[in-house]
């Protein structure tokens, strides 16, 4: 793991989970878009190295902890106010306002 990515945040797109997950196990939080839309809204999966990490970077874009969701990977799911806020934090180039 490189030292800039610890705790850093970086958007992944639809077809980039393996990415996702990678950068996520190495340390970074990795906001990764979903091919399908919730509800009709555009959502993304929040991912972290370990759960603590994910609790504390989703507490910082307004998910309530018990909003977990403990599948294959642990994850969050954004969508509307959280997800703006998500994108907002990755050092990448994400896509706009959801």
């Amino acid at each position: 793991m490189k030292d800039d990515q610890q705790g850093a945040w970086r958007y992944f797109g639809t077809r980039e989970v393996r990415e996702a997950r990678q950068w996520a196990a190495t340390g970074g939080i990795a906001v990764h878009e979903n091919l399908f839309r919730s509800r009709g809204r555009r959502s993304a999966h929040l991912l972290a190295p370990d759960e603590v990490t994910l609790r504390t970077a989703a507490r910082s874009v307004g998910c309530l902890p018990e909003w977990i969701q403990r599948t294959r990977t642990v994850h969050f799911d954004l969508v509307d106010p959280m997800l703006a806020l998500a994108l907002l934090l990755c050092s990448n180039d994400a896509p706009g306002p959801v």
